[in-house]
């Protein structure tokens, strides 16, 4: 592994860095605006680019600092798994932002997916103090929509805008280009900071069954193009529907089990889904996150996973609920 030559001790008080990231010949600009803790590392640095600017984490990244995203001489910070496959640089997880950002202008290079080849650049616009109760990451503005997955990078991007027809496969039927919303990415900004709860015991996982299975379900239902959320941000009524049906739930509820936000069970599914990482929230839609992806044809996984990630097995999954007076807590 290459030794660093990051250019900054960390600090010894955190700042907020506002930080404007643009997708590199992007024409017109998608851009957006970010404050950004100080103290965030870069892997933690990553999904907030990815939910930022609306990437699905389905494909390999790397950040850079150099003269420009070209130089040669550039230091490389990488996942593990580049790492492993002979990659030159530096661990992502051993490096904090203020080891490489410090003053304004300073700029920071990240690439995703190196087929497409999506090219960033993040540049420092202001250096801002920081409260202690602040998020580690929040969205102030921006401008347009992320170009869908595989769809041919920067330049097949231009070519789908002008001609729709061309990539009709990689795009969703509801995509907008010009569609870009601050709240929806502040709700997902928000999800990514929710910690998961503590683990429970490794021999416990059996417990977990009914929950992996009911999640398995929730993550088949999302596959590859996502759920379509209520204008209010709910599960539609026939996903609603189905679960209660499915999942053989309908029998503990009493409800039209209609809404999520009337039908606890449904609700409780899909938030634990979010607060685990395995679905974000993006533009109006539920979307597997790469842990999702990957765990959704892995029930075995799925279950381990939940069983080290939650304290003990989720209230939704014991069948021991009756009311129909909106999303209950646990028993």
């Amino acid at each position: 592994m290459a030794r660093s030559t990051r250019s900054h001790a960390r600090r010894s008080q955190p700042v907020t860095f506002q930080v404007r990231v643009d997708l590199d010949d992007a024409k017109p600009p998608i851009w957006r605006r970010l404050l950004l803790s100080s103290e965030l590392m870069l892997d933690e640095l990553h999904p907030v680019l990815q939910q930022a600017m609306g990437w699905t984490d389905s494909h390999l990244h790397q950040f850079l600092v150099g003269e420009n995203k070209m130089d040669r001489f550039a230091e490389q910070f990488h996942m593990q798994f580049m790492l492993d496959e002979g990659a030159d640089g530096v661990l992502e997880n051993r490096v904090r932002l203020d080891e490489l950002l410090a003053d304004p202008k300073d700029r920071l290079f990240y690439r995703y997916d190196f087929g497409d080849g999506w090219e960033h650049t993040l540049v420092v616009e202001k250096v801002l103090p920081r409260s202690g109760d602040e998020p580690p990451a929040l969205c102030i503005g921006g401008a347009r929509a992320c170009p869908p997955e595989d769809c041919g990078g920067i330049w097949g991007y231009h070519e789908l805008l002008q001609d729709p027809t061309i990539a009709h496969e990689v795009v969703p039927d509801d995509f907008d280009p010009a569609n870009f919303s601050v709240e929806e990415t502040n709700a997902g900004l928000r999800d990514l900071a929710t910690p998961p709860a503590a683990a429970s015991p490794p021999d416990g996982d059996r417990d977990f069954q009914a929950a992996a299975t009911a999640v398995g379900w929730l993550l088949d239902r999302a596959g590859g193009h996502g759920l379509r959320l209520t204008a209010a941000g709910y599960l539609p009524p026939a996903v609603v529907t189905a679960a209660m049906d499915e999942l053989r739930w309908r029998e503990l509820w009493i409800g039209t089990c209609t809404r999520e936000d009337t039908t606890a069970p449904v609700f409780g599914l899909r938030e634990t889904a979010q607060h685990l990482r395995l679905l974000r929230r993006y533009r109006g839609q539920l979307l597997l996150t790469r842990k999702g992806a990957a765990l959704r044809d892995d029930p075995e996984s799925l279950r381990r996973y939940l069983a080290a990630s939650l304290p003990t097995p989720p209230w939704w999954a014991s069948g021991r609920y009756a009311t129909d007076t909106g999303p209950a807590a646990p028993s």
